[in-house]
């Protein structure tokens, strides 16, 4: 054994002045770590105070609202170009679906945010490729502070009601009354705005989207890059072509070490510490400076308190941190994604995903729609991929204004529901704020 007749003296010279270097060295890791990691909800460091700070996505959703107010008059269209599209056969001919179900939120209605970000930034050939489905998913649709407002017939391209999509309005007033039925409505209205898209146009391709989103102004060139890259690495086998969806936004609260790899992480310690054992066994023989200081009692105070300390530390600080397991790119994300504000999902897949929330719906206790998902792709074995750095922030569960401090929920009026945030949203479009992310890697991890 390596430890074995280990003898405890007292230290020499040179062995006291590497365990001072070794204090030294890790006091100013630690606050470097501390430092790093206070934007990571992982780590024993996070501070939610820097977390959950808006950054990028105030500037954005200010820009936004700003470009909506061109839309926001009751006579004259604010520009023809813009709403030109509209003008197309059914279904229409478009590359991409958005369907957007929008309920009466009990704090601040985001959702002419969320339209405005996802137009703002698009050039008139991109806004044409587009077709924009909105469903006001409320029994009495005029309810909805915004359903009269003059932006939602001048932005969008179909704005839906159960009405005008012939769906059971009594049996929708029954699940509409209670909380109890949260999960059974929303499964319904999430089909119904699915199958408008499917229906409606003749899109490849179709994007949900929650009510309480900010899109950053390069998302649609993003994704749509993102797309052909997933297509030609599943033509070349880089990738499986049987995928479910690609996420746009994702929360690194979910990224953090798992309970369920802990002996994946033991390993991992016992061989990091057995290779400074080893190392330092090698260098004693073979380095005649070591020999004084690498002896048997000191490797063992090395091993087992030094190398433990910088092991401890290393998880302390976050996987996100230590890792950076989101690299720029498309990520399988088979496990740990969250949740269901922003998925783009291809046409084929559609069928199947309705088949199935409608069995989901009619059971006797339904699972809401990110939890429904992911039994459906675990159930076929379909994946289910991610793009990095997110194309969207979750800004819902409280108000912007400043003023109405009894709507607000902890530190910032922006706070992503309390931990449905997304931290790498914030920092990835400030040096760039308006320039699309390349897409080149494949991440199957």
């Amino acid at each position: 054994m390596i430890f074995d007749h280990v003898q405890m003296r007292p230290l020499n010279r040179k062995q006291r002045l590497s365990l001072i270097t070794f204090a030294i060295f890790y006091f100013f890791l630690f606050f470097f770590c501390r430092a790093n990691s206070a934007r990571d909800p992982g780590s024993f460091f996070f501070q939610p105070r820097e977390g959950y700070r808006p950054e990028y996505s105030l500037s954005r959703i200010k820009e936004s609202r700003g470009y909506l107010s061109r839309f926001n008059q009751t006579t004259t269209p604010p520009d023809l170009d813009l709403i030109a599209h509209r003008r197309q056969p059914d279904p229409e001919q478009v590359d991409l679906c958005v369907g957007i179900v929008t309920v009466k939120r009990p704090l601040k209605q985001n959702i002419d945010t969320t339209v405005a970000s996802l137009i703002d930034g698009l050039s008139q050939k991109q806004r044409s490729q587009i077709s924009i489905h909105l469903l006001f998913a409320l029994t009495t649709p005029t309810n909805h502070p915004d359903y009269n407002h003059p932006w939602v017939r001048n932005a969008v391209d179909r704005v839906l009601t159960y009405d005008t999509l012939n769906a059971s309005t009594p049996y929708l007033k029954v699940l509409e009354r209670s909380n109890k039925y949260t999960s059974e409505k929303s499964l319904i209205d999430y089909s119904l705005s699915l199958r408008s898209c499917y229906t409606g146009t003749d899109a490849p391709y179709f994007l949900m989207l929650e009510d309480d989103l900010v899109a950053q102004p390069s998302w649609y060139e993003s994704t749509t890059q993102a797309i052909r890259k997933i297509t030609l690495w599943s033509q070349r086998g880089v990738l499986s072509p049987d995928w479910l969806y690609l996420r746009l936004f994702w929360t690194e609260k979910f990224l953090g070490w798992n309970s369920e790899n802990w002996l994946e992480y033991l390993l991992w310690s016992l061989l990091v510490t057995s290779t400074v054992a080893l190392l330092g066994l090698a260098a004693r023989r073979t380095l005649r400076p070591a020999q004084d200081i690498l002896t048997n009692a000191f490797l063992a105070l090395l091993c087992l308190v030094c190398v433990p300390l910088v092991i401890v530390l290393y998880f302390a600080a976050g996987r996100v941190t230590v890792q950076r397991p989101m690299r720029p790119g498309v990520h399988r994300m088979n496990k740990h994604g969250c949740c269901s504000q922003a998925l783009v999902f291809p046409r084929e897949k559609v069928p199947q995903i309705l088949e199935y929330m409608k069995k989901m719906a009619d059971a006797t206790t339904p699972k809401p729609v990110d939890t429904t998902l992911e039994r459906l792709a675990n159930e076929y074995q379909f994946d289910r991929l991610a793009l990095a750095p997110p194309q969207m922030q979750h800004v819902g569960a409280a108000s912007y204004k400043e003023e109405e401090k009894k709507w607000r929920k902890g530190e910032y009026a922006v706070r992503g529901a309390h931990g449905v945030w997304s931290m790498e949203f914030e920092k990835a479009y400030e040096s760039t704020p308006y320039g699309a992310t390349t897409i080149d890697h494949y991440w199957p991890h």
